[in-house]
């Protein structure tokens, strides 16, 4: 299940009728450019593993260890996938 929200006023609803435990994917991208960003961001992904319990977040995007590492060392399990955009981006670079 994919997972998004923006500021605390969207969590009741963000996350509302969701299963706990699992697998729930989020993306990083374009949401953690800017220090506001990030902030709102790593806010909402604290609240969603609190919430919702998730056993595996998967990452459509980025997965930097200043936002995901304090959830690996809680034992869920992270899973990045490379965007085709950065893949792109990277052979071309």
């Amino acid at each position: 299940m994919n997972v998004r929200w923006g500021d605390e006023r969207t969590y009741d609803f963000a996350f509302e009728g969701i299963e706990q435990g699992g697998s729930f994917a989020v993306g990083t991208n374009g949401c953690i450019q800017d220090k506001l960003d990030r902030y709102y961001f790593k806010k909402g992904l604290s609240e969603m593993v609190k919430r919702l319990k998730p056993s595996t977040i998967i990452s459509y995007s980025d997965t930097p260890n200043d936002i995901f590492d304090k959830y690996r060392s809680a034992g869920i399990e992270i899973i990045g996938i490379e965007n085709h955009w950065l893949a792109v981006k990277k052979k071309v670079v």
